[in-house]
């Protein structure tokens, strides 16, 4: 990509490239709930998250409400809805469109976007004065910093892909209705016995405890 600058035209570009990137990417969107705000749109996004957030229900509000990715459909269009940034006002949603249910190269590509995107906007709106706060936004990259922290537990587990380890992460809270955060912490508790940050962070709830040494006695086999 061509130099831009930081703001709203670096999160329309990067949204722009992950649409460009996926076969079959009808549409990229970049909301805001339960504020109900509509950040930034790519194609069919415009009008579909629109309708999710006027609607109050759909994949987009799945994903915010339940604080994890969520799959789904839209008429006949696939759904992948990530939340990207946690505070306390709700996450920033990317919400990504296909003509196909989502493939492992597709969530890969996602995954390396979506950090960026949400990054970014949670930024923006941090510098506007609008939306995060100072520790809203370090709880934000100390989340972050865990589920790359699982997602390293498990490739040297299970010899794997960043894609492959995130994708299971994703499948495993999805599977046991867990916010893939708080599975994300709770790995890292359960195969390192501590947590970096534990003082200024909540503890995993116990479902995600309990799914968590389940899935590392798995990956261990």
């Amino acid at each position: 990509m061509d130099q831009v600058k930081f703001g709203g035209e670096l999160i329309s570009r990067l949204m722009d490239h992950l649409c460009e990137r996926l076969q079959g990417c009808r549409g990229v969107g970049l909301s805001l709930w339960p504020d109900g705000a509509l950040l930034r749109a790519v194609g069919v996004a415009k009008e579909l998250d629109q309708a999710q957030l006027d609607g109050r229900e759909g994949p987009l509000v799945d994903a915010s409400r339940d604080e994890r990715q969520v799959t789904g459909k839209i008429g006949d269009l696939d759904v992948v809805a990530v939340p990207g940034s946690w505070g306390d006002g709700g996450p920033v949603v990317l919400t990504v469109y296909l003509d196909h249910p989502p493939r492992g190269e597709d969530l890969k590509a996602i995954e390396e976007i979506e950090p960026l995107v949400a990054t970014a906007a949670a930024v923006v709106e941090f510098c506007a004065g609008e939306v995060l706060k100072t520790d809203q936004m370090v709880r934000m990259v100390q989340h972050r910093r865990y589920i790359e922290q699982a997602k390293g537990l498990l490739m040297g587990a299970r010899p794997c892909t960043p894609g492959d380890a995130f994708e299971l992460l994703v499948r495993t809270s999805q599977r046991a209705n867990v916010k893939l955060r708080d599975v994300s912490m709770a790995l890292v508790l359960v195969a390192s016995g501590e947590l970096e940050d534990a003082d200024d962070m909540t503890m995993p709830p116990q479902v995600a405890q309990d799914t968590a040494r389940r899935l590392w006695a798995a990956v261990k086999v």
